[in-house]
């Protein structure tokens, strides 16, 4: 866990010096909106390909470092997920695109888990949240809400990431929610899709994620 962390806290700094955020704005004309963590913002590639792809403009709010609870000191609480939601313009908006929590391990209280208890806590706070950002969504009459999942990393994380998806996949549909499992769309890929920093989509991951996401949009 801690060689993992030093990774993403490298990638980020990196980032953070760079300015290289991706965000796009608002929009009058676009009718979805990105909110979540870096899998979307490092890069921004996601965000590109599927404007270039759908041609259209699509609103993103998303940064990178931030979790679903709380805060760091790459990303403040101020810029968590849900936060990303309630403070962006939803005028026009008719679906969201969302990820979120893996930082909430690598980053949050979950990092500093050492039991099987733990880490359920950390889960359970952490998909209560989505359930009420979910449903905030739903209020605020979204047509389609897509959660992006995460993949495999090759680590002793991917016992937790496992549990996690695996909820999501079973539950998720019940709560209006279309959810995008990756994992075994980078099984055997990793090399390719996984950036030097062992936790980033490369540009042919971003590829892949994007192409994902365009299949499940109505």
């Amino acid at each position: 866990m801690l060689s993992l962390k030093k990774l993403i806290l490298a990638a980020f700094s990196l980032t953070l010096m760079s300015g290289a955020y991706a965000s796009g704005g608002s929009s009058s004309s676009t009718t979805k909106m990105i909110v979540g963590d870096s899998i979307f913002a490092l890069s921004g590639e996601i965000h590109e390909f599927l404007e270039d792809d759908l041609d259209e403009s699509i609103n993103t709010d998303a940064r990178s470092g931030c979790q679903m609870n709380g805060g760091n000191l790459i990303c403040s609480s101020y810029y968590a997920v849900p936060r990303q939601y309630s403070r962006a313009s939803k005028s026009g908006i008719e679906t969201v695109i969302f990820n979120g929590g893996g930082n909430d391990f690598l980053l949050g209280d979950g990092g500093d888990c050492y039991t099987q208890s733990c880490i359920n806590d950390v889960l359970e706070a952490i998909e209560e949240t989505i359930a009420n950002l979910v449903a905030d969504m739903h209020d605020d009459g979204m047509s389609q809400i897509i959660y992006l999942g995460y993949y495999y990393l090759g680590t002793d994380d991917d016992a937790t990431n496992e549990l996690s998806m695996n909820y999501k996949a079973a539950n998720y549909a019940s709560m209006g929610v279309d959810f995008i499992d990756t994992r075994s769309h980078f099984i055997g890929n990793e090399r390719s899709y996984i950036g030097s920093d062992g936790i980033h989509p490369t540009a042919a991951g971003s590829r892949v994620l994007a192409n994902l996401i365009k299949a499940e949009l109505n």
